[in-house]
């Protein structure tokens, strides 16, 4: 190749040189604030682009959104930004989340197109499930709930989503021995009772809560203690019933009889494990006291040894009246069979305080008939002929002290419990002087066979073979005095109690 071709060579590549252009520079930075955002189904966020024209000439910037998924829409989805040398701008976009789709986080990009470069921002979209159609919650609980006081306790449900929602149900199921009573959003009363279920329909509008009172009413009859109640919730998206879901909600009541717990903050035992008992043994012991047959308090008995004593008792008589209770109620007043072992109200505390009250009457006056008839057939008395009295020693021993009233002889029958004393003459049998019955009574006195006296006299009177009558040097009559003095129990002495 000569020197001319080289510099031809030369110049060609010179030229091309010089044709081909310098590198563009980087006109426009940009950034995404926030990086990621976390968007339930319906939910919006907004994202901040900052643009900034490091150039030293004004340019133009276009930006396209665009997402990794159709269930993310951003407003605006493009826009156009010029930018002045070395200005930095910051545009809005609200990013949407429109529904659930994949589940999965979705890439957000912003593209940025200047005339002398491009750029791409990266951000992404965190999936948050759906929030709930709808929730429900017992902002505020029935106290204790009775027969003459009913209880009131608030529900609120509400919804999250940024759509209407329509509550289609509200249903109840009370709580046993309760019936409920709500007032639905549209003023109409809804009732949850034996025979009756209504329901409340209403619509939620987004974001917004629903407040609905409910009354808890107590049944007649009731076992105090605490149950729940359970609501049903059914929700929907407006109209559309695929979407329907249902919640469950439990609400606690607590049951007590109107009076009970008074007195069992009083007492501090349950009404009927005590009560009935101890009413009946306080009146038992007042009557069999203070009316008849006038039964001494012990006088040694502390007071808490005989509170203690009562109590016992009172528990073990509760008991017996837990069982007497139904029948009574359904023989006599109010003639329905009432149990309340199992179920009861303010009413059985009236009747069981009555039928203690009955029952200790009817428990004293069957004492009172046992007490008489043991005295008659027993106990000595003024007036006792010399008949009667030897019926009356049939069933005990006739080996009874001697001792002196007033310095005339007299057979000690008993002492009472007041510290009095019981005498009697002695008894003489009169018989024909050829009769073997003076031989028999002193056998039989002898051995110390009462019964066996009494029978044997006892057919001689009706015989007339015998007559008896009080011994003439003792005194008149069966006498209760306040002191005797003793002359002794020599047995000769004793058997003359009885003479032939």
């Amino acid at each position: 190749m000569d020197v001319r071709s080289l510099v031809r060579v030369l110049a060609v590549v010179w030229l091309l040189l010089l044709a081909t252009p310098a590198a563009a520079e980087t006109p426009i930075t940009a950034t995404a604030t926030p990086a990621q955002v976390a968007l339930p189904p319906g939910r919006s966020a907004t994202v901040l682009l900052t643009l900034t024209n490091s150039a030293q000439s004004p340019t133009t910037a276009a930006i396209r959104v665009v997402a990794s998924e159709d269930t993310i829409t951003t407003t605006p989805a493009a826009t156009t930004v010029p930018l002045g040398p070395g200005q930095s701008r910051t545009e809005t976009f609200k990013v949407t989340r429109t529904a659930e789709g994949s589940g999965q986080d979705v890439g957000l990009s912003f593209v940025v197109d200047s005339p002398g470069a491009s750029a791409v921002v990266a951000a992404s979209v965190k999936a948050v499930p759906s929030a709930p159609l709808a929730t429900a919650t017992v902002e505020s609980g029935p106290d204790r709930v009775n027969q003459n006081r009913p209880g009131s306790a608030t529900i609120v449900i509400g919804t999250d989503r940024e759509t209407a929602v329509r509550v289609t149900a509200l249903t109840a199921t009370p709580a046993p021995d309760t019936w409920l009573e709500a007032t639905c959003p549209d003023g109409r009363t809804a009732q949850w009772r034996a025979g009756r279920s209504d329901s409340c329909a209403f619509d939620l509008k987004p974001r917004a809560k629903q407040a609905i009172p409910v009354r808890v009413y107590s049944d007649d009859l009731t076992a105090p203690g605490t149950r729940s109640a359970l609501f049903s919730i059914t929700a929907q998206e407006g109209d559309d019933a695929a979407t329907a879901t249902t919640l469950a909600l439990t609400m606690p009541v607590t049951l007590e009889v109107f009076g009970e717990s008074d007195i069992v903050q009083s007492l501090g035992v349950p009404v009927f494990l005590v009560v009935p008992g101890v009413v009946t043994v306080l009146v038992v012991g007042f009557l069999l006291r203070r009316v008849r047959p006038r039964f001494p308090a012990a006088e040694s008995e502390s007071v808490v040894a005989a509170v203690t004593w009562t109590t016992l008792l009172g528990v073990l008589v509760s008991l017996v009246m837990a069982k007497l209770f139904p029948l009574l109620t359904g023989w006599l007043w109010p003639g329905t069979r009432r149990d309340y072992t199992q179920r009861y109200n303010f009413l059985d505390l009236y009747l069981v305080l009555a039928y203690s009250v009955g029952v200790a009457v009817v428990v004293w006056l069957l004492v009172v008939l046992v007490h008489g008839v043991w005295a008659a057939t027993r106990v000595p008395s003024p007036d006792d002929s010399p008949r009667t009295l030897l019926w009356k020693l049939a069933t005990r021993d006739t080996l009874l002290p001697l001792v002196e009233v007033d310095g005339t002889p007299a057979v000690l029958m008993r002492r009472t419990k007041t510290g009095e004393v019981i005498v009697a003459p002695r008894i003489q049998v009169e018989a024909t002087a050829d009769s073997a019955l003076p031989q028999k009574v002193e056998d039989l006195v002898r051995r110390h066979e009462p019964a066996r006296l009494w029978w044997l006299l006892d057919r001689a009177i009706s015989r007339q073979e015998a007559v008896l009558s009080y011994h003439p040097g003792d005194i008149t009559e069966v006498r209760v005095v306040p002191e005797v003095t003793a002359i002794g129990r020599d047995t000769d002495v004793v058997r003359m109690a009885t003479e032939a």
